[in-house]
């Protein structure tokens, strides 16, 4: 089977179904599977065949998705270029794989040094003179695109994905979504994984996606939600805040969405419960890794009971806590983050040793340490990579930063260490206040709730803090200003 047969399942049983939205203009699913197959017919004609690496760097729109589909329908292997990226960033994952082509904008040709091709609009006549093709790679175990982790503790990773294994990303995802048919509205970025499997799964059912992956405004949220009638969407924890600061305590911001998804990074605790009251009953939390997809879900009916928890594993999901020589243990102690599943895809054949090592006898170690209780609920302490050593002892970001969050004027906080001469560390944190508050006063705040080594060395009120594209905090900024 190939991922795209759904779509065109649907072309056939229901052509004037509107599958996406975007600027106001519609295209059906007719429409759809039409443009799908001409540009497969088209990428075949350039030379493209089963096992081809193709560069993506384009624009987040309805093109974007078309060339996804038609290079899956062929067999080839989709890898994103960031067309937000600088150009060095793009050498980087041009050198990282060997390109047959690259497709990008007449504005995003810069740093990709392989054989391109823009699509501009001898590209569009091209696409509507070719025929439709018949070719359709039909091994599920083919690989159809190249996941790539965030990068919040260095560069990104890679790890490739069959047909077979995004087909189980899918089935996770779908256990948050009520059965009846969704307009999704898509403000995650194309190149974000998360974005990519929002899309994706709601064609391959059938729903009627609405375009606007250009991160919107809160404002704009609320006034398209209202517009389309949008059921369902995701976004990411910055854009969950922004909502906050604008509701009020009368009525929910979003009270006909069926279901609204965060994730990118864990909110805090107040947050989520702030989140059911003002924007919507119907929240959920969801924890995941670009290698295997959705892992894990906070339900709204959960957020009430364990708010600092990430939620319980998915169907086809595997989560153990295990130590430093891979030995699992018992409920409640903190120790790695591991998981395995049909959905698990594996690094990409030129990764790093420092990639592929996070891949180990079937599981994945993506980096997190964490705790399990009893009714397999997952509390996440930090990154590995963010642990704090001081005099031999381990000190975990997580704790101190939930201290200082728990402070009535701090609205959020970030921990990290600061190396020494002697290559012990110290912690410094950073913090974002909603009144003026001093770095004596929390610091006073630490004392009567921390053990004395970890509290802060060095408090700073910030305006903000840095964030990476997906939203999370990039303590690497942090560390390299401390």
């Amino acid at each position: 089977m190939n991922l795209t047969d759904p779509i065109l399942r649907h072309a056939r049983m229901q052509p004037r179904s509107v599958a996406l939205i975007e600027r106001e203009q519609t295209m059906t699913y007719g429409e759809l599977a039409d443009r799908i197959l001409r540009t497969a017919g088209y990428l075949a004609k350039l030379g493209i065949v089963r096992g081809d690496h193709v560069g993506l760097c384009l624009r987040e729109d309805s093109q974007f998705i078309v060339v996804l589909l038609a290079l899956a329908r062929l067999g080839a292997i989709a890898v994103q270029i960031d067309s937000r990226s600088r150009p060095a960033e793009r050498t980087r994952v041009v050198d990282a794989f060997p390109m047959r082509l690259a497709l990008v904008t007449p504005e995003s040709e810069t740093g990709v040094n392989c054989p391109r091709v823009v699509l501009d609009a001898a590209w569009r006549s091209a696409i509507a003179a070719t025929d439709r093709s018949s070719v359709a790679v039909e091994d599920w175990h083919a690989p159809v695109v190249v996941q790539a982790s965030s990068g919040t503790t260095g560069l990104p990773k890679f790890s490739v994905a069959t047909h077979y294994q995004y087909h189980f990303h899918m089935v996770s995802y779908l256990e948050l979504m009520p059965p009846s048919r969704h307009r999704f509205l898509l403000i995650m970025p194309l190149y974000f994984s998360a974005g990519r499997l929002c899309c994706l799964t709601h064609l391959l059912r059938g729903d009627t996606l609405i375009l606007y992956p250009a991160q919107c405004s809160a404002r704009e949220i609320i006034e398209i939600v209202s517009r389309h009638k949008v059921t369902a969407t995701f976004i990411v924890t910055s854009m969950v805040r922004e909502l906050l600061a604008l509701t009020d305590d009368h009525q929910p911001l979003l009270p006909s969405i069926e279901v609204l998804i965060s994730g990118g990074a864990p909110l805090l605790a107040d947050e989520k419960l702030e989140t059911l009251r003002k924007v919507t009953p119907r929240f959920c939390e969801m924890y995941g890794a670009a290698a295997i997809g959705p892992m894990a879900a906070l339900r709204a009916n959960e957020i009430r009971e364990r708010p600092t928890s990430v939620g319980r594993p998915f169907s086809f999901v595997d989560i153990e806590i295990v130590d430093d020589d891979d030995r699992a243990l018992d409920a409640g102690a903190t120790g790695h983050l591991r998981c395995r599943g049909p959905g698990l895809t594996l690094p990409a054949a030129n990764s790093s040793r420092a990639s592929a090592a996070d891949f180990r006898n079937g599981w994945h170690y993506p980096g997190e340490l964490a705790s399990i209780d009893e009714l397999g609920y997952i509390f996440l302490q930090g990154r590995k990579s963010e642990v704090i050593f001081q005099g031999g002892a381990k000190i975990f970001p997580s704790e101190v930063e939930a201290v200082l969050q728990a402070h009535e004027t701090v609205v959020e906080a970030a921990v990290v260490g600061r190396t020494l001469s002697n290559n012990e560390q110290e912690v410094v944190a950073y913090v974002v206040a909603n009144r003026p508050v001093t770095p004596g006063e929390l610091l006073a705040h630490c004392r009567t709730r921390l053990t004395a080594f970890k509290v802060p060395r060095e408090i700073q009120i910030v305006t903000e803090l840095p964030r990476n594209a997906s939203g999370k905090v990039d303590k690497r900024a942090l560390i390299n200003c401390t």
